[in-house]
């Protein structure tokens, strides 16, 4: 019997001054008999880090691991999918429940069985969960929420599992997390040169739609169905068509004047999409008063510690640190730089 793949997701966000934003996810598709040989060229690729954060590498100067681990997830990687809610919206939960959702979908096209997800707990939420009695973090129930919603709406199959992991104790997360933030340094700094090293095993699609877009300038996107983990079209193959040369330290992206090219470009895109499809509007609308309930939800569960834990036939997010173990300092999977409040 086929094993079905993995999926590793991470997420990054842009939420700036002047710029109309955007939630991002990002899952690599990994076979689950190469998950070992993924895990340790991770490990590689990381160096003399015990820990990967791409953000946070850059910040320090350490540029060789995120090419490494780009690399890495080039050669590794069944497929990537981007997912990109653009703009960003009023409230940043419902637009990070509107990608998921459709990310969920997309992974369930695919025949994905186990999604593992970045946890947003810190450690010593982590801590007070386990000591609690509980099963799922309260940062990671709205994920949660979401999943089970698209079960008992057969949207997804119910074999598949969604967990939440650690990615101190999950190097195959490192590959996501660079992923993701090759996509936004290309959104928010009009820098396209880290997406291009991956660009050849990723599609990006649009949550509220689920069209595929394109990371170009020419404002076109290749045509759907064309490209994916089965498929690999010859003439879909996402480029880059900017000529212009990127310095290391900044791209040609002034944040106080509003969004870049390509970013503009991927907006673009996702609103000829959304008006291409008649259903769009009011799917959107559904998904963001969705993550609205699930915020209420949410709240009111955390009073009564019985009724957050979830139904005894969901996955037990414990069970996911058996993938691999690893440690690493308290800090965010996709942390905002100092100087930059609004990236994600």
């Amino acid at each position: 019997m086929t094993a079905h793949p993995v999926a590793f997701v991470d997420e990054a966000f842009i939420r700036l001054h002047q710029h109309p934003g955007a939630y991002l996810f990002a899952a690599v598709l990994v076979d689950a008999d190469d998950l070992p040989d993924v895990i340790d060229a991770a490990r590689q690729a990381a160096g003399p880090h015990e820990e990967f954060h791409a953000s946070d590498l850059y910040r320090r100067g350490h540029i060789q691991p995120i090419e490494d681990m780009l690399d890495t997830t080039e050669a590794h990687a069944g497929w990537t999918l981007m997912i990109a809610q653009a703009p960003l919206g009023e409230h940043q939960e419902a637009a990070r429940q509107a990608a998921l959702t459709q990310l969920l979908r997309q992974l369930n096209d695919q025949k994905v069985r186990d999604v593992v997800l970045d946890t947003r707990a810190s450690p010593r939420e982590q801590l007070d969960t386990q000591l609690q009695g509980r099963k799922v973090n309260p940062s990671d129930l709205p994920d949660i929420t979401t999943y089970r919603r698209l079960v008992r709406g057969q949207q997804i199959n119910a074999r598949m599992r969604l967990q939440h992991v650690d990615d101190r104790h999950q190097p195959a997360l490192w590959l996501p997390d660079v992923t993701a933030w090759a996509f936004q340094r290309a959104l928010v700094f009009d820098e396209p040169q880290w997406w291009s090293r991956i660009a050849s095993v990723a599609t990006i699609h649009d949550a509220a739609t689920g069209r595929e877009l394109s990371l170009t300038n020419d404002r076109t996107a290749p045509p759907t169905g064309e490209r994916g983990p089965q498929i690999q079209s010859p003439s879909a193959q996402n480029s880059l068509s900017s000529t212009s040369f990127y310095t290391l330290n900044g791209g040609t992206t002034n944040r106080t004047q509003g969004p870049g090219h390509l970013y503009n470009a991927l907006l673009t895109q996702a609103i000829a999409a959304s008006s291409t499809s008649p259903a769009s509007s009011l799917q959107a609308s559904i998904a963001a008063l969705s993550a609205n309930v699930d915020r209420l939800t949410t709240a009111i569960s955390a009073t009564a510690q019985d009724r957050a834990l979830p139904d005894p036939s969901y996955p037990d997010d414990a069970n996911a640190r058996g993938l691999d173990a690893g440690s690493r300092d308290e800090e965010p999977a996709t942390d905002p730089e100092p100087s930059e409040p609004g990236l994600g």
